[in-house]
């Protein structure tokens, strides 16, 4: 127990103080494991703020914009900064304050982050509007520091702050978008400042736990270990962090739960401490092994395909690029990754994004389209916009539909297409470079439940699943093999009334 009575384990939420601090660079030694073989992402150096040297990124939306902090002034004054398509703007801090780090951004362009109120001072968790206004989340009590480490798609920040007395670390709260603060503990100081939330309001963090709607729910970890801690949740609820290791040496691994079952994901190059850092809709997921000791072997940032073992992210680089990368702290649902390494030497941002992706919803013409998506209105096969081409074997727009639920967790959820009404369309192409993929698909309508969703990917059952009043929505990931330049998606033997909602197609 923490002397205030607080509980404890060995997991920090992403920003582990809330005191602003200086940036130190880490080690330069890269591993023998990351000698490259074919390049899977072309990688892009954010750069910095300022005269700075240093600059990490912490998120990215489905826009492909980035935030996250960097050095301002060679003494290591840090800003919060927001970046896209090729510009870094300082996000600012706040009225007297000199330092800020944003730590999570949502499709609509508002960002969560943390700022103090004098220079060198706490910090307190903040939110910017999408044109960059900063609130203050904190309310008044001078002493009360915390932190804003995450941001759902209508702007809830999760995060959290002392207690009232000031006493003991940051609390688990959710703020709303007026910013009135939800303590999640129970009791308050049971739990660390919140590191996670959905588009459905479940918001993570440590100990290992979920909150949704006022019910909280404690995480498995594994036998004789000594907690767990959860940093990210993707919209269907499943949960990414680390779990400790029993037995006296100790350690930490990467760790996914889902539906509430614990899998110890590992680490890599037997690095003793890891941890699964984000998640996407697809399920891949990043993180960040670091040995946490001076001197040692430096960091390494992996990925890992849903199913799959954890890569780093090194070996998927192109040959020559300059670039040791140590740390992944965020992916989005087009598979873009962004974190910090050493690039020529000097620590910096990037941005990592596949060498093909493809992320379509199904829609009716002139439904707004989501973020980071192109829109599939049941045309015929042909090309696209953003240089793509896909479409149906049959004319299929008289089968796209556009619902109004409240349920649905996202827009992307409350659009779809038939592929098995009378005369519709029943096969899907998407034009790709041959190679090998991971497929994500999305089935259901959040009106009805008279269905059995099962779709083929390149021949292969991606997803298969009845819906019900409490589960209207069924999805599924493979990894496919396309060899004739297309990827085709089709109903599978069992199905009946087969809808999609959207499809993500990403190079791995």
């Amino acid at each position: 127990m923490h002397p205030s009575g607080r509980r404890t384990t060995a997991f920090a939420p992403r920003i582990a103080a809330v005191c602003i601090v200086l940036l130190a660079p880490l080690p330069l030694a890269l591993p023998a494991s990351a000698a490259a073989p074919a390049a899977r992402y072309a990688v892009t150096d954010l750069g910095t703020l300022g005269t700075g040297s240093t600059s990490v990124a912490d998120a990215v939306n489905n826009a492909g914009v980035v935030v996250g902090y960097s050095d301002v002034t060679p003494n290591g004054t840090q800003h919060a900064f927001k970046w896209s398509g090729g510009a870094m703007v300082d996000l600012g801090t706040e009225a007297g304050g000199g330092n800020s780090r944003a730590n999570a951004v949502n499709d609509a362009g508002q960002v969560a982050g943390t700022a103090d109120r004098q220079p060198g001072g706490y910090g307190y968790p903040v939110r910017w509007s999408a044109a960059g206004v900063i609130q203050d989340l904190g309310g008044p009590i001078t002493n009360r520091l915390g932190v804003g480490n995450a941001i759902d798609p209508a702007g809830r920040v999760a995060g959290g702050q002392r207690p009232a007395d000031s006493e003991g670390g940051p609390l688990a709260i959710f703020y709303d978008q007026a910013g009135n603060p939800t303590e999640l503990g129970s009791p308050p100081d049971s739990l660390n400042a919140a590191t996670g939330v959905n588009a459905q309001d479940e918001v993570v963090g440590s100990p290992a736990f979920t909150w949704h709607a006022g019910t909280l729910t404690m995480l498995p970890y594994l036998p004789g270990g000594g907690g767990a801690g959860a940093n990210a949740v993707n919209v269907s609820g499943t949960v990414v962090g680390t779990v400790a290791l029993p037995g006296p040496a100790g350690g930490q691994d990467a760790a996914l739960w889902q539906n509430g079952v614990l899998t110890d994901l590992g680490t890599v190059d037997a690095i003793p401490y890891n941890q699964a850092t984000a998640i996407n809709a697809a399920g891949q997921i990043v993180g960040t092994a670091d040995p946490l000791c001076q001197p040692c072997v430096a960091p390494l940032a992996w990925l890992r395909q849903p199913g799959g073992a954890l890569t780093t992210l090194n070996s998927l680089l192109p040959a020559g690029s300059g670039w040791n990368l140590q740390r992944a702290n965020g992916i989005n649902d087009r598979g873009q990754i962004v974190g910090a390494g050493l690039h020529n030497g000097s620590l910096h941002a990037f941005l990592l994004s596949p060498v093909f992706s493809a992320t379509v919803n199904f829609e009716p013409a002139g439904a707004p389209v989501p973020t980071g998506y192109t829109a599939d209105t049941g045309a015929v096969y042909g090309p696209r916009s953003g240089g793509l081409s896909y479409g149906w074997n049959l004319a299929n727009s008289a089968n796209t539909r556009t619902r109004t639920s409240a349920s649905a967790p996202d827009p992307r959820y409350n659009t779809l297409i038939h592929l098995q009404r009378p005369g519709s369309a029943t096969v899907w192409e998407l034009a790709v470079p041959n190679g090998r993929y991971t497929v994500h698909v999305v089935s259901g309508d959040p009106d009805f439940t008279d269905s059995t969703y099962r779709l083929t990917a390149e021949g292969a059952v991606v997803l298969s699943g009845t819906p019900t009043a409490a589960a209207h929505w069924v999805e599924g990931t493979a990894q496919v093999t396309v060899s004739d330049g297309r990827l085709t998606l089709a109903n599978a033997s069992g199905s009946s009334n087969d809808k999609i909602d959207y499809i993500d197609v990403i190079a791995s």
